[in-house]
């Protein structure tokens, strides 16, 4: 652990940090595919967090703004953040932050996707399977694939 691992570590995280927001878990897993040591990793990492240069909250925020603006369901994206191993709080506070109707979203991926009419039960299951994957409830599921009337 000499002062030169160091500067490659903060170089590596910096150049990480600066393309886009990274957790702590994927920085860390990152710096060990590069052969960095894994304890000196951490700690570095965790003074870029405590200079607020890295942020798991800042992250998970933004994760959940793409992925929902990617169409994505409320239990896809929090999956997805607990997979980097984001905190449950901060994945809770991200999806609050985002203040989405899910009923909404998912009715307008149905609406994109699906223009006809549902023409059997099998066709039915598939359109659900495919909202499902995505991330939505059976709730929201159901809201999204009623028919719609004119007014």
């Amino acid at each position: 652990m000499t002062e030169a691992d160091r500067k490659i570590i903060r170089e590596c995280l910096t150049n990480l940090l600066s393309r886009r927001e990274h957790s702590q878990a994927e920085l860390l897993n990152k710096l060990r595919a590069r052969g960095l040591e894994t304890e000196l990793s951490r700690q570095i990492i965790s003074e870029f967090a405590e200079r607020g240069w890295q942020s798991d909250a800042r992250f998970a925020a933004s994760f959940a703004r793409q992925r929902f603006a990617r169409g994505l369901g409320e239990i896809r994206i929090r999956g997805e953040l607990r997979q980097r191993q984001v905190a449950d709080p901060l994945i809770e506070q991200a999806l609050a932050e985002l203040e989405a109707d899910w009923f909404e979203a998912a009715r307008a991926l149905y609406q994109r996707k699906y223009t006809k009419p549902v023409t059997d039960f099998k066709e039915q299951q598939k359109r659900a399977r495919h909202l499902q994957y995505k991330g939505f409830t059976q709730e929201q599921i159901r809201y999204a694939m009623e028919p719609q009337g004119d007014g």
